[in-house]
């Protein structure tokens, strides 16, 4: 038996009426509920799909979500988050590329696939009771990534994986039966998905699902979460919230992850609840890997040691070569037993079983990683990451565009928002903005979407025609 499920079997033996979910307004999950819930899914889609067959999962956070994604993997199928958010395009080319078969989901992705699927179910309307024991393993996860360059790639993750990065996570961050984890980040993200429903479900904690940046939800619930998950826009608003009354009595545990922590945001959250925020580091494609605790000192470039069974190499920057020598800095590449199979359309570049991350960094003498850049292009929107490349080619695809380049747009310390720029083709002296992002709307997430557009004679190019993004982003 997938030790994930065998968690969750024995929380609903031995706690069956303790609250495993529960939403604001929306009531509330027992783990006895949960596995009635897994198994009665998991026993539908045994009966009308074969073992690996894709089923895309779609919906916000909600209670169902969790049956939703664990009946799918006990049923030995492949589960295929994708967010309630991404426009038709993106999601019509998300089953196209998975070969998906089912979908589960809200009412817009059951119009939109439901008709052209083999199975469609509602998230509202899943059987609740009656299943089979949920004893037969994990089927596999695939999960969008940014990539490095081109569109997002789709990558496979196994059942292994997962049952490793919830055991890493609960070692490493201290998740408890006791605890309550209140869960802002969707969990159709990688990083939702791993600290609101894979550590908890192995730990036996609760958690509390809320809506990403809906402070006035989330302020109220501080009160009673022992572990809260963010990015650093998370942690910024709250710290800057006019509400003077909230407090987090209640919290022993607070971090960050998706982009670096400015010192300020660390102080001023540390001010306003008493909570010494931590750093975590990982990917889509290796899952949660390094960990700041709280004892550590703060530095802001700072995510930590690896957790239990993560290997770190530093490799030179002009070639994929490298050592592990403290302080030297180069490109970080890891390994983990939570690390992705490879990518649907064909496997990892993997230098000695290290999966190169893209970012600059390096492991001092403690043991700590620390990030100092990137080589990749990915804009961080709200800890979300955007391929600038991906919204370039979309932008590209209207008949007045010559040239695009789509750059951040800094709002605050910790928020980026994109900036598009565009040069027109010859003859042409203007062109409706509208249709810019019209077009941009109906083909990417709403996060995708550049908050600017501006047009320019030209953009700076090398000699050999080469864009030169920095000078574009420093003009």
């Amino acid at each position: 038996m997938s030790s994930l499920l065998a968690r969750l079997a024995r929380h609903a033996a031995d706690r069956p009426d303790a609250q495993a979910y529960c939403a604001a307004s929306a009531g509330s999950k027992s783990w006895r509920e949960l596995a009635l819930g897994v198994a009665a899914l998991a026993d539908v889609l045994r009966q009308r799909l074969s073992p690996g067959a894709v089923v895309i999962l779609s919906c916000p956070n909600q209670l169902e979500y969790p049956i939703a994604f664990l009946g799918i993997l006990a049923a030995r199928c492949t589960a295929f988050p994708i967010s309630p958010s991404a426009p038709d395009a993106e999601l019509l080319r998300a089953a196209r590329d998975s070969s998906a078969v089912g979908i589960i989901g809200d009412d817009r992705a059951l119009r939109l696939l439901g008709a052209s699927l083999r199975l469609a179910l509602p998230i509202m309307g899943l059987p609740s009771g009656g299943g089979a024991a949920i004893d037969r393993g994990l089927g596999d996860l695939l999960l969008q990534s940014s990539g490095t360059t081109g569109e997002p790639k789709i990558l496979r993750r196994t059942g292994a994986s997962l049952d490793a990065v919830a055991s890493a996570m609960v070692e490493a961050i201290g998740f408890g039966s006791e605890d309550r984890v209140l869960m802002t980040v969707p969990l159709t993200h990688s990083y939702g998905l791993e600290h609101g429903l894979l550590a908890p479900i192995w730990a036996g904690s609760a958690v509390h699902l809320s809506g990403l940046m809906q402070i006035s939800t989330v302020l109220p619930e501080l009160r009673d979460a022992t572990i809260l998950p963010g990015v650093p826009s998370t942690f910024e608003m709250l710290a800057a919230s006019s509400e003077s009354e909230v407090s987090a009595p209640m919290m022993r545990m607070a971090y960050s992850a998706g982009g670096p922590l400015p010192r300020s945001v660390f102080d001023a959250f540390g001010a306003r609840f008493g909570i010494r925020l931590s750093q975590l580091y990982g990917a889509s494609e290796i899952g949660s890997v390094t960990f700041n605790a709280p004892g550590d000192p703060f530095d802001a470039a700072s995510v930590g040691r690896p957790m239990r069974g993560v290997s770190i190499r530093v490799l030179d920057l002009d070639a994929n070569a490298g050592g592990d020598g403290a302080g030297r800095e180069g490109h970080i590449a890891v390994r983990a037993a939570s690390m992705f199979s490879g990518y649907l359309s064909g496997a990892a570049d993997l230098i000695d079983g290290h999966f190169p991350t893209g970012d600059i960094g390096y492991v001092d003498d403690a043991g700590r990683l620390f990030i100092t850049g990137r080589l990749k292009l990915l804009i961080d929107v709200g800890g979300l990451k955007v391929n600038p490349l991906e919204v370039e080619s979309v932008l590209m695809r209207h008949p007045a565009v010559e040239a695009c380049v789509v750059v951040p747009l800094r709002q605050s310390q910790t928020v980026l928002r994109l900036k598009a720029i565009v040069t027109l083709r010859s003859g042409l002296t203007s062109m409706p903005i509208d249709e810019l992002r019209e077009l941009a709307r109906q083909h990417l997430s709403a996060y995708k979407v550049p908050r600017v557009f501006e047009v320019r004679d030209s953009l700076p190019r090398s000699a050999t025609g080469k864009v030169l993004r920095h000078l574009v982003e420093t003009r």
